[in-house]
């Protein structure tokens, strides 16, 4: 691109052709005429003016005084500024679209995590590995190892496992651990 006009071309009511902020990387240019000079001297990227219409931006040509208020194009397909977006993307009210699919909230459930230091835990109240694991899968002889502990109060069950008893705060931080939050 050529020189840009001085200071002493761009006055009020002159007609010239302007870069826009937003257009700055494109190299979009549109003509007006000038309302105000907003920039005191000459700059090498133009002087900043504001259009009889509102719009601001840097002045990059003279115009014709004749000319209608235009939008011209300056850079080209090939600078790398402009590309192809393809089909547009389906409106969410589009009536040709199927209906979204339904999910419910089991979706979002994950799967427990193992429990750190649990075999440390089981073997500090006299538990084994082999006693803890036939308790979960065959039917216990001793009826305190198959019953929850004693429901207090306090105590809370967690509503999607059923297998976590604490306070209302703990079982509400279980409950989380769930949907992975």
């Amino acid at each position: 691109m050529g020189r840009v006009p001085t200071i002493s071309q761009v006055i009020p009511g002159a007609h010239v052709d302007i870069v826009l902020k937003a257009d700055q990387r494109t190299g979009r240019t549109v003509s007006g005429a000038v309302g105000d000079v907003l920039t005191r001297g000459n700059h090498p990227r133009g002087i900043k003016v504001r259009l009889q219409d509102g719009r601001v931006g840097r002045v990059q040509a003279m115009s014709s005084a004749g000319s209608t208020v235009a939008v011209t194009e300056t850079a080209r397909p090939g600078d790398g500024f402009f590309f192809d977006l393809g089909p547009r993307a389906p409106r969410p009210d589009d009536p040709d679209l199927p209906p979204p699919p339904q999910v419910g909230l089991d979706a979002y459930l994950k799967p427990p995590r193992p429990q750190k230091n649990a075999g440390k835990r089981k073997a500090a109240r006299g538990e084994s590995h082999a006693t803890a694991f036939s308790s979960t899968t065959a039917p216990a002889d001793n009826h305190q190892e198959a019953t929850p502990p004693e429901a207090s109060p306090d105590t809370a069950t967690c509503p999607i496992c059923s297998d976590f008893h604490g306070d209302a705060t703990a079982v509400s931080h279980h409950v989380a651990t769930h949907f992975g939050e």
